[in-house]
């Protein structure tokens, strides 16, 4: 009799080591969410019904065997190929979740960033005044379960984290006072041009400007003044867009704006606390390029705008 146990026992015991090493093909990647809370029967019935494993009864039983029903980690989960039960249960105690991730495109602005949290969740009650300036254009990480005000205070923490070290590596000779003011340049810089090696020239620009009590007199402040940064410019600024009143109008006004016209990315942010320094006070866009030409006096810049000029009329 116990003989006969002890066989059964045996073969029953080589069953399930058979089944929770074999492996179960998974053809159509599958995203599986554990929430936080979530008892081990709530997780083997969402894997059974993902048909991720076979049988739920089973795994709880392989995950009791194996004194992990309280080790399991919530988080959101990918499984693509072939699972064993096992690796299903490794997998879940390991904890490594799928992350997800939302890109602050440079020279985006807060009224985009709302957008996507209304995207995310349209009972959000985020509004925009909560969304500060000081935030650094980059890609951020986030867990599926975060609301846009936990993933908004995870973007602060890090803008701040990665705007600090920019600043303390700045050239000391930049009459900026805080990182409030870098932000604010930056953002003007980063709408100038997209182009990595003219950021550095054009906050040098900007420099000898104010070096010399000159206004900035930057196009993208007009825009901003006449948008508030809600909406797209639909339009070509016109001359006497130059003359609006408004704090942010670098054409009326001296020096910086009160708070940043978009969010700057790091290579603007960079490039504005070290400056190349040059002789420049003008810059004009190219025709085609995307790039811009300088000049150190006015009467240079005047003859590089009719050169830009001779060349979009000839192309029209």
């Amino acid at each position: 009799m116990v003989r006969n146990l002890i066989f059964f026992s045996v073969i029953f015991l080589n069953f399930l080591f058979l089944y929770f090493l074999k492996h179960n093909e998974i053809k159509d990647e599958i995203n599986v969410m554990i929430e936080p809370g979530m008892r081990l029967h709530e997780i083997s019935e969402i894997l059974e019904r993902s048909e991720i494993i076979q049988n739920k009864f089973l795994f709880i039983l392989w995950t009791k065997i194996n004194l992990s029903d309280k080790r399991l980690k919530y988080g959101e989960y990918k499984f693509h190929g072939t699972y064993s039960v096992n690796a299903v249960l490794k997998k879940l105690k390991e904890g490594k979740s799928l992350n997800r991730k939302i890109t602050i495109v440079e020279g985006s602005s807060k009224s985009d960033l709302l957008d996507f949290f209304r995207a995310l969740d349209p009972n959000s009650n985020l509004k925009l005044n909560e969304i500060p300036e000081n935030i650094v254009a980059n890609t951020y990480f986030y867990e599926f379960y975060e609301t846009p005000r936990m993933i908004l205070d995870r973007i602060i923490l890090k803008s701040i984290e990665i705007s600090e070290g920019i600043w303390e590596s700045r050239n000391l000779e930049i009459p900026l006072k805080n990182i409030s003011e870098m932000f604010v340049l930056a953002s003007i810089v980063e709408k100038e041009t997209s182009k990595k090696n003219e950021k550095p020239i054009i906050s040098g620009v900007f420099y000898n400007r104010i070096e010399k009590n000159m206004k900035l007199q930057s196009d993208p402040t007009v825009v901003y003044a006449i948008t508030e940064g809600k909406s797209k410019m639909k339009r070509k600024l016109l001359r006497k867009d130059l003359k609006i009143k408004s704090e942010f109008n670098t054409y009326v006004n001296k020096g910086l704006p009160p708070e940043p016209i978009c969010f700057p990315g790091i290579e603007s942010l960079n490039s504005t606390v070290k400056p190349i320094k040059s002789n420049y006070l003008y810059f004009v866009a190219n025709f085609n390029d995307g790039g811009h030409t300088f000049a150190s006096t006015y009467k240079e810049h005047l003859q590089n705008i009719k050169k830009v000029k001779k060349l979009r009329k000839n192309n029209e």
